[in-house]
């Protein structure tokens, strides 16, 4: 999926000032997250757009999350009805 998709689904952009990247690409990157719940979320790097990850907390610890690799499709899925 491309980037404009995602924005319009309402997923918010957070730049990164990556020294590494900027020097390997030019620029420095960034990453998009769509807060699903208090417990979930969907991140996908700028890098991999068509890679998103749904995140989600386990145990009530802000700090420890279980990852699973999602598809451009199932985060249509979630975010729409279609």
């Amino acid at each position: 999926m491309r980037y404009k998709k995602y924005i319009d689904l309402g997923f918010k952009r957070h730049d990164l000032n990556d020294n590494v990247v900027m020097e390997r690409t030019g620029y420095k990157g960034y990453y998009l997250t769509y807060e699903l719940n208090e417990k979930a979320l969907i991140e996908i790097y700028w890098d991999k757009l068509d890679s998103p990850k749904l995140f989600i907390k386990k145990n009530n610890d802000s700090n420890t999350f279980c990852s699973i690799k999602i598809t451009a499709e199932q985060v249509l899925n979630i975010l729409t009805n279609n």
